[in-house]
């Protein structure tokens, strides 16, 4: 397939991806109305009908949405055209985060902070693909669709799968819509549940385990709960454990327990983050380091019953820090029912 000789585009004679259906050259402008290199997306020739209307769907998915950590087009083809394509913003900086996470050098493994800087860019994305008057769904978000730079901002690309809301699902009968592993329940095969925002944030939460982990990720819910969780991963560094918090309500089987908003996302993102920031210590870590100065171990002291009572209420217990002296009480029976909770989600 040639960009035909007529177009504004002229080929640099490299291209910059191929996938089933589309292959990307690397373009520059015949006319000098946009300087620089850009990746023209062309539709493969002889290609079926829905293959058209996807990428017709992509064309006006991505028309809809100007937004910095998503990928710009310039130019498209007319609906009538013989060649279909559309002109997109080409970054020689950024790589795949699919192959960002498996290298050697991952920025965001075994660091909080940078994997929720992330999610949070994800999820404003995903925020404005819900705005009103946009209505979009990805529902293909992986990876491999994620694009970073090297001051480790992102572009979304491909929304080939998109749904746009008001239009007629493209989805063919018993086709499974998204990436093996990164796609929420609702969008298998044979799936008859509502797909909207949240099969985005689910999606969204599998790619901060994976960032965050170096690994590629799991088939189901159960594992980021208990053998796959920060803490058995990451069991010397408990701000990983805040992780968690985003976990419980994206990485779930029904997406009625997951986040309703983007925006949502966004505001815990960055409540987190200021756990971490200050120094937090998470759930499982309170009753071993002391939460106030972070140093001493926490233990259970003679004559506390002056300070707190006697006999203390039952579930409660009194303890007091090596280091500060600070003498504090904690409902042990309700936090170790939290975590037996959190064990148990999926």
């Amino acid at each position: 397939m040639r960009i035909p000789n007529d177009s504004r585009w002229q080929a640099t004679g490299e291209t910059a991806g191929e996938g089933g259906q589309g292959q990307v050259y690397l373009v520059t402008d015949k006319k000098g109305e946009f300087e620089g290199t850009w990746a023209l997306k062309a539709l493969k020739r002889a290609q079926p009908g829905q293959a058209y209307e996807r990428f017709c769907r992509e064309v006006e998915a991505i028309k809809k949405l100007e937004h910095p950590n998503i990928i710009r087009i310039i130019d498209h083809s007319p609906l009538n055209a013989d060649f279909h394509y559309y002109v997109m913003e080409y970054l020689a900086d950024a790589r795949p985060l699919e192959k960002l996470i498996t290298s050697e050098y991952n920025p965001f493994c075994g660091n909080a902070l940078a994997s929720l800087v992330l999610f949070e860019q994800i999820c404003l994305a995903l925020a404005k693909c819900e705005s009103p008057g946009v209505g979009i769904v990805h529902r293909d978000l992986s990876p491999a669709n994620i694009l970073v730079r090297k001051d480790l901002s992102i572009r979304i690309i491909d929304f080939g799968l998109c749904q746009i809301q008001g239009h007629e699902t493209i989805t063919l009968v018993d086709e499974g819509v998204g990436t093996i592993n990164y796609m929420s329940p609702e969008c298998e095969s044979g799936s008859n549940e509502r797909i909207g925002i949240g099969a985005d944030l689910y999606s969204a939460g599998k790619i901060l385990w994976s960032a965050i982990t170096g690994l590629r990720a799991f088939s189901r819910e159960n594992p980021a709960f208990n053998g796959k969780t920060m803490r058995e991963i990451f069991p010397e560094d408990p701000s990983t454990w805040h992780l968690h918090h985003i976990f419980e309500k994206t990485i779930r089987r029904d997406w009625r327990n997951r986040w309703g908003s983007a925006r949502d996302a966004v505001s815990v993102a960055k409540r987190v983050a200021y756990l971490i920031r200050s120094g937090y210590p998470p759930l499982e870590d309170i009753t071993t380091t002391c939460p106030v100065c972070g140093v001493g171990e926490i233990s259970g002291f003679p004559s506390s019953h002056m300070v707190f009572g006697n006999p203390n209420p039952e579930g409660v217990g009194s303890y007091q820090c090596s280091y500060c002296g600070l003498c504090f009480a904690i409902n042990y029976a309700g936090r170790n029912k939290r975590l037996k909770e959190r064990r148990e989600l999926e």
